[in-house]
């Protein structure tokens, strides 16, 4: 895959736009779950080749394309939380996740990160337990800079935070994952496939529309399997997913976080122009 740059599909490591603080126009009162959000899938995968590359802008630069959730996976070794994916080690630990984050927050204090976490891959040679040393690593950068809740906030409570959607077993450190309405069919077995990728995330995006807006709903774009690269997905299903929201017109519609790989700026701001 060369350096593709349309608008909505990206494998440069530069967007051609930024949103920088798109939240920062919408109302208090609205829950986060009320908005429409988007978002990338492992959003740390830059290494690893075709097979494993899921993105190419850096996290700094998700941010500033207008990306508010990202999908982090922390591999437990040796009492450290290393960004992986699978068995893939991705340069980079939770520390600098959270430190590009706080930097990005400090600029626009009133946008919110909406961070899944989830353990990646065997845990090894540990003290601790993996909720532990995530609070170690919040505490390490200050606990202010989250927003520690069970229930959706609203914007005005979650602004400048990170709000963590806690995909492992503990103490509460964020909102449940399992409490939110997930649908994420990763495994497509062949390029055939992807039509049937894009009906589900469809189904998914209609659902999130129709839906209670106390109720959280994300919407994964990515897939792959052996014989299919993400960005062979991406480019297609971006594709339809595009023409999918410009097929909705004026209308504004809430379809909560779709979280994509290689995305381009204008499906991304097309996602931000439904709020």
């Amino acid at each position: 895959m060369g350096n593709i740059q349309r608008r909505e599909f990206d494998s440069t490591d530069t967007p051609a736009d930024k949103n920088t603080d798109w939240m920062s126009l919408l109302p208090d009162d609205k829950l986060l779950s009320d908005l429409s959000i988007p978002g990338t899938h492992r959003s740390m995968s830059l290494f690893g080749g075709n097979p494993l590359r899921c993105q190419s802008w850096n996290l700094s630069s998700q941010y500033e394309a207008g990306i508010r959730f990202v999908d982090i996976r922390c591999r437990h070794f040796y009492d450290k939380l290393a960004i992986h994916h699978g068995e893939k080690f991705l340069y980079c630990h939770f520390t600098q996740v959270l430190n590009d984050t706080i930097s990005f927050l400090r600029e626009h204090p009133k946008e919110v990160i909406l961070m899944h976490v989830k353990e990646e891959y065997e845990a090894s040679n540990n003290t601790s337990t993996f909720s532990d040393l995530v609070s170690k690593y919040m505490e390490k950068v200050e606990k202010s800079w989250f927003l520690i809740t069970s229930v959706i906030p609203t914007l005005g409570q979650a602004r400048g935070k990170i709000v963590i959607l806690q995909d492992f077993d503990g103490p509460v450190t964020g909102i449940p994952y399992s409490s939110l309405s997930v649908v994420d069919e990763q495994h497509v077995p062949s390029l055939d496939d992807i039509g049937w990728k894009w009906s589900t995330v469809e189904d998914s995006l209609n659902a999130a529309e129709t839906g209670n807006s106390d109720k959280m709903y994300i919407t994964y774009c990515s897939g792959d399997s052996t014989d299919v690269l993400p960005w062979s997905v991406a480019e297609k299903v971006n594709y339809d997913l595009l023409s999918y929201l410009e097929n909705k017109g004026e209308k504004k519609s809430r379809f909560g976080i779709i979280t994509m790989d290689f995305p381009g700026v204008d499906l991304v701001h097309l996602i931000i122009s439904n709020n």
